[in-house]
C-alpha cells in the first residue's frame, strides 16, 4: 500500500510540474465553463430583493419602524465585534477543510490563500447562483493556480461537497429532531422537514456514489454529452486512497458542521447585541429552519424567505418583532452582504492572476507561499 501511495504522489509531482507549462491552466474540465445565464441571474437577484423589501415592509407594517431604527442602530459594538469573529471563523473552517485534504497527498498551501479561496467561493456562489458550480469552479482555478495537480483538486471538491452535505443533512435533522420533541413539528414544518431530508439524501447520496464508484455510475449512452463526458474523466482522477479515508471524511465533516454552529452563533450574537435575551437552542433552530426555507426556496440566496422564517420564528419565541427582525438583518448582513466587497477584490485577483514561475504547493522547501 505504501508504494501505491508513493507512486500516486509521484504522479501528481509530475501532474504538477507539467501544470507550470502553462501561465493560465484549465482548472478541471467542464468546471471552467459553468456560466449561468446573465439574464437568469439578474432576474433572480430582483426578485430576491423584491420579496426581501415585501418583507421587510410586511413586518415593518405590524411593527413599529422608529423602534426598528432605534434597536439596529443601539447594536452593541462589542457583539457585533464577536459576530464578526464567528463570521471569520467560518472561512476558516472551510479553508481547513481543503487543507485537511492537501496535507494528506503532503502537498503544502498557505492556509492564509486557503483562506482567501474561502471568501472567494462564498462571493461566486453569492453573486452567481448556480448551486454551488460557480464557487467550485473558482476554487479549482485557484487550487490549480497554485500548483496543486487535477487529482487533488477533484479529490478536495469531492470530499468539501461530500461533508457539507452530510454536515447539513444532520444538523437539519436535529432542528427537527428537537421541534419533534417540543411537540411543534406539526402539518406545517412535517412535508418541509420531508422535502429537505428527501433533497439532501440525495445530493449527499450521489456524492458518496461518485466518490466510491468515481463515475462509473454515469450511464455509458450518457457519456456522448460532452459535458458527461468531461465529467466522467474529472472523476476517474480522483485519489481513491483519500476518499476512502474515515478519518479524513469525518475531519471534513466536524469541520463543515462548524460552520453551521458559527453561523448559529452568529445569530445568538445578533440577537443579543440588539438587547434580545434568547437562548442557543433558540437561535440554532431559527438559523437552521430558516435556512432549510431557503435552500428549498426558487430564489437566489433565500433572499426574503430566510428573512421571513427567522424574524417570525424569533418573533415567536418571545422577541419583539422590532428586534427579530434587526437581529435577522444584522446576521445577513455579516453572511451575505458585507462579504461582497472583499469577495469581488479577492475574484478579481484570482482570475486574472497567473501561474508564478516557480508556484506552491509541491514544492517542500517553501510552505509560505501564497
Amino acid at each position: 500500500m505504501s508504494n501505491a501511495h508513493s507512486q500516486q504522489r509521484r504522479q501528481d509531482a509530475t501532474a504538477s510540474a507539467e501544470g507550470q507549462v502553462s501561465s493560465n491552466p484549465a482548472p478541471l474540465p467542464g468546471l471552467a465553463d459553468v456560466e449561468p445565464g446573465s439574464v437568469g441571474i439578474v432576474a433572480g437577484w430582483l426578485s430576491g430583493i423584491l420579496v426581501l423589501g415585501v418583507f421587510i415592509g410586511f413586518a415593518l407594517h405590524f411593527g413599529d419602524v422608529a423602534v426598528f431604527l432605534s434597536t439596529l442602530k443601539s447594536a452593541d459594538p462589542f457583539w457585533l465585534a464577536a459576530a464578526a469573529t464567528c463570521q471569520i471563523a467560518t472561512y476558516a473552517c472551510a479553508a481547513a477543510v481543503w487543507l485537511r485534504v492537501l496535507s494528506r497527498a503532503e502537498a503544502r498551501l498557505s492556509f492564509a490563500g486557503l483562506f482567501r479561496l474561502a471568501v472567494v467561493q462564498l462571493f461566486a456562489n453569492q453573486a452567481l447562483p448556480s448551486g454551488g458550480l460557480s464557487g467550485a469552479a473558482i476554487v479549482a482555478r485557484g487550487l490549480a493556480r497554485r500548483g496543486v495537480p487535477s487529482s487533488l483538486v477533484t479529490t478536495a471538491l469531492l470530499v468539501g461537497g461530500f461533508s457539507y452535505y452530510l454536515s447539513y443533512l444532520i444538523v437539519g435533522l436535529s432542528a427537527f429532531v428537537i421541534l419533534w420533541h417540543s411537540g411543534d413539528l406539526g402539518s406545517a414544518w412535517l412535508p418541509l422537514a420531508t422535502a429537505f431530508i428527501t433533497v439532501l439524501l440525495a445530493l449527499a447520496g450521489v456524492t458518496f456514489l461518485l466518490i466510491r464508484r468515481q463515475g462509473r455510475i454515469i450511464p455509458k449512452t450518457a457519456l456522448g454529452w460532452a459535458p458527461m463526458a468531461k465529467l466522467a474523466t474529472i472523476l476517474s482522477g480522483a485519489r481513491t486512497d483519500m476518499l476512502r479515508d474515515g478519518r479524513l471524511i469525518l475531519e471534513a465533516f466536524s469541520l463543515q458542521i462548524g460552520i453551521f454552529l458559527l453561523d448559529a452563533a452568529t445569530l445568538w450574537i445578533a440577537a443579543r447585541s440588539v438587547g434580545l435575551t434568547i437562548n442557543p437552542v433558540s437561535a440554532f433552530l431559527s438559523f437552521v429552519l430558516a435556512s432549510v426555507v431557503a435552500t428549498l426556496s426558487p430564489i437566489p440566496l433565500g433572499l426574503g424567505t430566510f428573512e421571513g422564517t427567522c424574524t417570525g420564528l424569533l418573533h415567536i419565541m418571545g422577541s419583539s418583532i422590532e428586534g427579530s427582525l434587526a437581529a435577522t438583518l444584522i446576521l445577513r448582513g455579516f453572511t451575505l452582504w458585507l462579504p461582497m466587497m472583499p469577495g469581488l477584490w479577492l475574484m478579481r485577483k484570482e482570475m486574472n492572476a497567473t501561474v508564478p514561475s516557480t508556484p506552491e504547493g509541491i514544492d517542500p522547501e517553501d510552505p509560505r507561499r501564497r
